[in-house]
């Protein structure tokens, strides 16, 4: 459950001590600390890594602040400011993640996996061309149809960048690799085929000998479904706008599902978060499902809900349908 630490009340109080978000991700102890918070408080199946999808970019050349969203140092937008990005050593220059790794796995339970996970090359693309967040996100599309080549070389510096970034976290204990594409969607069906599709398989094609399970998490991508299988990875992660059923009927079953109740619906009274859990949870059954929310938990989210929908899906699930 992406985020979900930041509901939690120690979250919170560490936050207001450490004074920042940047300081919190980069301090091994407080990370390994929000790391395992959700599993001890909420009993969670999987813990999932205390990190941000910037983590790599100060590293390649582009400082990076929070205010409280990301804040680049520089917006990429022509040739000469991705030459100013560069490959790094992920174990020498984010040693304190190996450290951080290191620290979980010391605490987790053997049954409980770490996932480690990493924002995709485009999805990253997309804010460095931006220089930060934006309303509308146009900037890197611009640059896509403006003068492609450039683009192509942002794209492949990324993915250079996130296929070492996500070996250095399963060298240090990550037990599975999730990678986030938060903007995919904002692809038209033709251009996530022409200049997505190419840097995905090469992430997974060359994270898959480090023999885990890796995850691919597409958001608003439902008009991106002829052409993810083709992306290589071994489970499909989807937002809460499209049905698993129909997805795993268009997929012909070849995936597991992970996903995807809608985190606003959170905000409703826990016996009807209840009665939403086991909607989705009957409308997968039969199918090769993991269930999760169909993005990162809202950090006003109820605690109560968020408890509640613990206890359903456990008390639902068998051991083939774990709730991370």
């Amino acid at each position: 459950m992406r985020q979900a630490g930041r509901i939690l009340e120690p979250y919170r109080r560490l936050k207001q001590e450490k004074g920042s978000i940047e300081a919190m991700f980069q301090d091994p102890a407080t990370a390994a600390d929000v790391t395992m918070m959700p599993v001890e408080m909420l009993g969670v199946d999987a813990a999932i890594l205390f990190a941000d999808i910037f983590t790599p970019v100060a590293p390649m050349g582009c400082p990076v602040t929070f205010d409280p969203g990301p804040v680049l140092g520089f917006a990429v937008r022509d040739a000469e400011a991705v030459s100013r990005l560069h490959p790094f050593d992920a174990v020498t220059d984010l040693a304190y993640v190996v450290e951080i790794i290191g620290r979980i796995r010391e605490r987790l339970p053997a049954h409980v996996p770490l996932i480690g996970f990493a924002g995709s090359p485009m999805t990253l693309a997309t804010y460095l061309a931006e220089g930060g967040g934006a309303r509308e996100f146009t900037q890197f599309r611009r640059l896509l149809h403006h003068d492609p080549a450039t683009a192509k070389q942002l794209i492949d510096v990324l993915t250079d960048v996130t296929i070492d970034y996500l070996a250095m976290q399963v060298q240090a204990g990550a037990q599975a690799l999730q990678l986030f594409d938060t903007w995919i969607g904002a692809l038209s069906l033709r251009d996530f085929q022409t200049h997505a599709l190419p840097c995905l398989r090469r992430i997974f094609d060359a994270t898959r000998p480090l023999g885990v399970p890796l995850i691919y998490y597409a958001n608003n991508a439902a008009h991106l479904l002829p052409s993810l299988n083709q992306v290589g990875a071994d489970v499909l992660s989807l937002d809460w706008r499209t049905d698993l059923a129909d997805v795993d009927r268009i997929l012909d079953g070849q995936f597991p599902l992970q996903g995807n109740l809608d985190p606003c619906a959170l905000f409703a009274p826990p016996d009807e978060v209840e009665a939403e859990a086991i909607g989705l949870l009957e409308r997968t059954n039969g199918i090769r499902h993991l269930f999760n929310l169909g993005h990162g938990v809202q950090p006003d989210t109820p605690y109560a809900s968020v408890e509640r929908l613990v206890q359903v899906v456990q008390g639902y699930a068998t051991p083939s349908l774990p709730l991370i």
